[in-house]
């Protein structure tokens, strides 16, 4: 059993859950974010999944996830709101993992947006990162820029294709 684990919270935990964390080291833009992600939360409008160390015994970090299917150019695919990982989390290499732990996060939202796929049509994972430097985590890890998709180039989409190649139209 791997010493971490990744599951949805029900809307009467979520309370509890946020204030385990302490955001005060987050920048103002940052903080903005986590409160619209908080409020979209308890209004059933994205999940809250958490990361969760049992090394540590405390949540590591967490993901908002929805469905969508007006934010980009009307194609389905399932909305990542927002990716939080705690300042010491970041950058850190899981020994048990051999990867990082926003990419432990990533995986488990591909997992289940793949096995989302087999019962709704969507495609893609969609999400806007909230800087420049997660910008580049998010390439790396193997999504791709949507250039003018967004207010503003820092703004922009970014996607992720789940489907093995493109589809053939007839």
């Amino acid at each position: 059993m791997l010493p971490y684990s990744l599951s949805p919270l029900n809307v009467k935990d979520l309370r509890n859950f946020f204030n385990q964390f302490d955001f005060f080291d987050e920048t103002n833009h940052t903080l903005k974010y986590i409160q619209i992600v908080q409020e979209l939360a308890f209004c059933q409008q994205v999940i809250i999944h958490e990361a969760f160390s049992l090394i540590d015994d405390e949540p590591l970090g967490f993901v908002a996830l929805c469905v969508t299917h007006d934010e980009i150019d009307n194609i389905a695919g399932m909305l990542v709101e927002f990716v939080y990982v705690k300042p010491k989390y970041r950058s850190v290499i899981s020994e048990f993992l051999d990867t990082k732990f926003s990419y432990m996060i990533l995986d488990y939202t591909i997992e289940i947006a793949l096995k989302l796929q087999k019962n709704v049509a969507i495609n893609h994972v969609y999400l806007v990162p909230v800087n420049e430097k997660v910008r580049k985590v998010y390439l790396d890890y193997g999504f791709e820029n949507i250039p003018g998709s967004g207010k503003n180039e820092y703004e922009d989409f970014m996607v992720f294709n789940l489907l093995d190649e493109d589809p053939v139209l007839m």
